[in-house]
């Protein structure tokens, strides 16, 4: 009787580790499936959520940064710069959302007589540049129509601020249970090593977030008021509108910023016929976008979030397949959040490498003392609890 040869060990552990991976990353991929199809399905409750995601950021970070300033020899408490981080970012949105009911309706109004003006102008204009081919109405309608464009981008802000009020319960919430995150992982952590490292982890992707949310914001808002004070002066209509979407879409990279220069630049070119203005509204424009998100951002964001260009747009991609034009404007934010995280594991920190552009990573690790685990009086209980447990498990291992 002839024996059967049997694999060699080292083969079969190859075998093993090699279903293992492929088992890992078929699991990866059936949970990524289901992750867009929930956010596909829940976009009404998931929209405003991560709107109020960035807000509840951005009034942290403005917090953190009252929190630094000397004023009379010592520094502000934290919880009287939240409450002036919160009223003065109330105080914006309040004006955002009034200017969006009284501009937007306007604008829309509006449209189909600018349409019909660059229909009538277009030809013309190409004439005189020296194109002799024949431009019927339907072709400018197919690939420049202007209603569409400004009725989608009204209809977009007006919707974001029709759920104002879900995005500020949110928001209210996510700053009232902030306080008990530290007790939670309390809770979750009986190791207060391992609890340590995962408060301190946690802060540092709190920390990059911050950052980001509020340099992102101070840029946009700096552009919106710049793109405003210029078309004012030009004497271009609807520029509180204007400055208001290149707050906006500023959030869009590269499709944010062209729509920021071409549109006001055909509304000149409508309202005066004259191609001189067209092109100093046009030049003007995109000396504000490259002086903003070509020099003063990339400055002001560090190496930290260089995100790759093919990601950026991978990514925007997927959120309007996602959630449609609400999802090119929470794309990137989203796309940051999630390098920020991978990036501060060991174990993921390739994958935040991959949508970096450069492969390099100026990782935050703010070695400061830890804040108190929070208010609530059973913390200390549940710290001793822990270490009791901790000491208690040490004990049965040595035994």
């Amino acid at each position: 009787m002839v024996k059967e040869k049997s694999s060699p060990p080292m083969i079969a552990a190859e075998d093993s580790a090699w279903t293992s991976t492929v088992s890992t990353y078929a699991l990866g991929f059936m949970v990524v499936c289901t992750v867009v199809y929930l956010l596909t399905v829940s976009a009404a409750i998931t929209i405003p959520f991560v709107i109020a995601v960035c807000v509840w950021y951005l009034i942290n970070a403005i917090a953190r940064g009252l929190s630094r300033l000397p004023i009379g020899g010592g520094t502000l408490p934290r919880s009287v710069c939240l409450v002036i981080s919160i009223l003065f970012l109330a105080g914006g949105l309040w004006s955002v959302i009034d200017l969006i009911s009284r501009s937007a309706a306007e604008v829309v109004r509006e449209a189909p007589h600018y349409q019909a003006n660059l229909e009538r102008m277009l030809p013309k204009i190409l004439h005189m540049l020296g194109f002799d081919t024949e431009v019927k109405v339907q072709d400018i309608r197919e690939y420049f129509n202007l209603t569409f464009i400004i009725t989608a981008l009204a209809k977009t802000f007006s919707g974001i601020a029709g759920k104002a009020m879900v995005v500020t319960f949110y928001t209210g919430f996510l700053l009232y249970e902030q306080k008990f995150f530290n007790r939670k992982i309390i809770e979750m952590i009986e190791d207060p090593e391992t609890e340590t490292n995962v408060r301190r982890i946690l802060r540092n992707i709190d920390i990059s977030i911050q950052h980001y949310v509020w340099v992102k914001a101070l840029v946009s808002v700096l552009t919106g008021i710049l793109v405003y004070a210029f078309l004012t002066h030009s004497g271009v209509n609807f520029s509180k509108f204007w400055g208001l979407m290149a707050f906006v879409l500023n959030f869009i990279p590269y499709i944010g910023s062209l729509l920021v220069i071409v549109l006001p630049s055909m509304i000149a070119l409508i309202q005066f016929g004259d191609m001189s203005m067209f092109l100093s509204v046009l030049i003007g424009l995109s000396v504000i976008q490259v002086a903003f998100g070509g020099f003063l951002e990339p400055r002001l964001m560090g190496r930290s979030l260089n995100l790759s260009p093919i990601m950026i747009i991978f990514s925007l991609a997927a959120g309007w397949m996602i959630w449609r034009v609400p999802g090119l404007f929470l794309a990137v934010p989203i796309l940051v959040m999630i390098t920020i995280t991978l990036s501060q594991f060991a174990h993921t920190r390739p994958f935040a490498v991959l949508l970096t552009k450069t492969g390099r990573l100026e990782l935050v690790d703010d070695t400061s003392p830890l804040p108190p685990a929070g208010d609530d009086p059973d913390t200390a209980d549940v710290k001793k609890k822990a270490k009791t447990k901790t000491a208690a498990r040490k004990k049965g291992g040595a035994a």
